[in-house]
Parts: structure tokens; sequence; C-alpha cells
């Protein structure tokens, strides 16, 4: 007797098995097509952005070795195009690279093309604020001090990635001016910030020989002073020079 019940209760379930599957097949198989789908069109997409990496690469070096070799016309041009149509990151280090190729013959032009590249709010802060540090380095050798001050400003703040630098490079341009008090705050600060990298401290120290040896001596005509700032990042995990600076 308990094996017809038992049968008659498989029967029931076999039943409401199907009945749940032919309600619900569809969407099932929908389901699954869009995951293979999305599955395809992912891996097509990073296939592709794999490919347009390498291919901006291959152009970024090409660019590179242009400059290298003297051609700075063609370098610029080549820099130019990746930082038009390349993937953003090789975009942004483009026009960073064209910069400083022109500023080799006219920073004017270099110092408009980074101001440029500092404002666009499609790159990244870092991006930003390494050109609005250039872009002040050529400020400052052309001896306008309020423009150079206007750009480094804003990254002297307690977050700010090059904040130490810009701090370096301000006090670099008050002694370029002859602002001897303001060149000493500027470097006593860094020299007693336990947070800016050992080596921006010991510049600092060096510049302040540099500022008593000229402080109430006359200024002795022709005579040249050529410093080459440092953009070094807030953890001091890095550094590049810019181009000396020459102050009359």
């Amino acid at each position: 007797m308990s094996d017809i019940f038992q049968e008659v209760d498989e029967e029931v379930q076999r039943e409401k098995v199907e009945t749940l599957w032919a309600r619900y097949q569809t969407p099932v198989f929908v389901l699954a097509g869009l995951i293979v789908a999305a599955t395809g069109a992912w891996s097509y997409y990073s296939s592709e952005k794999t490919k347009a990496a390498e291919a901006a690469n291959t152009r970024f070096m090409a660019a590179v070795a242009l400059a290298d070799s003297g051609k700075s016309e063609e370098a610029i041009a080549a820099f130019n195009a990746i930082g038009k149509d390349g993937p953003k990151g090789y975009a942004a280090l483009a026009r960073l690279r064209a910069a400083e190729e022109l500023g080799k013959t006219d920073k004017a032009k270099a110092m408009e093309m980074l101001d440029a590249l500092a404002e666009d709010k499609s790159m990244d802060r870092m991006t930003q604020e390494v050109a609005e540090l250039r872009s002040a380095l050529y400020s400052m050798s052309s001896g306008d001090r309020e423009k150079t001050m206007l750009k480094l400003a804003p990254l002297i703040t307690p977050s700010g990635v090059f904040r130490f630098s810009a701090q370096e490079w301000s006090g670099l341009d008050a002694l370029f001016d002859n602002d001897y008090d303001e060149a000493e705050r500027v470097f006593n600060l860094l020299m007693n910030d336990r947070d800016a990298p050992q080596g921006m401290r010991a510049r600092a120290q060096a510049y302040q020989g540099l500022l008593h040896a000229a402080r109430g001596v006359k200024k002795t005509t022709g005579g040249v002073t050529s410093v080459t700032p440092i953009i070094e990042p807030a953890d001091g995990s890095g550094a590049s020079g810019g181009p000396a600076l020459d102050k009359q």
C-alpha cells in the first residue's frame, strides 16, 4: 500500500517539475544566452584594448626614438598624434613629451601646451599636477614670479602629491628674485618637515648656504645662478629633473 502512495507522490513531483520547466524554460535560455554574449563581448573588449595599448606603445617608442635622434619636429608631430587618438594613459604621456620637446625651441608654446593639459578635466589629477609643475618651471625661467606662484600655490596642500616639490620651487623662485626672507622661510619649512623626502631636505639646507652667502652682498653684474629643480613625489619614491634655470 505504501508503494502506491510513494508512486503517486513521485508522479505529482514530476508533474510539478515539468510545469515549472514549461513556464520558465524561455527565461532560462535567454539568461544563458545573455551570459554567453556578455562573456564574449568582454573577451573581445579586453582583446581590443590590449591590441590598442600595444599599438600605442609601439608608436610612443617610435616617437621617443625620433626625439633621441634629434628629430624634434617629427617627434612632436608623432607625440601630438598619439595625444589625439591614443589610449588615455599614452595620450597623457605623449602630450607631456610633446611639450617637453617643444620647450627646447619655444618655451612659450610649451607652457601653453602644459597649461592646457593641466586644465583638461579628462586627465587624472597626477597628470594635471605634473603639467602644472613643468609649466611653472618655464615661468620661473622667464622670470615671471607672479605667474609661477599662481601655478605652484594650488599644489602646496597637505594632500598634494608634489607639494614638497612645489615648496622647493617656490623657495628657489624667491631666492632668484633676491627675496631672501621668503626663501629662508620656505627652506626652513622643508628642512624641518619630517615628511619631506630626505634628499629634498638636504637640498633645502644647501640652498640655505647659497642664501646666506648672497644675503647682503651686492649683486654682481652678469653673474649667473644655475639650479636644476627636481620633481619629487611626496613619498620620495622617485624624482625627475627639469631644465636648468638661469637667472641673471
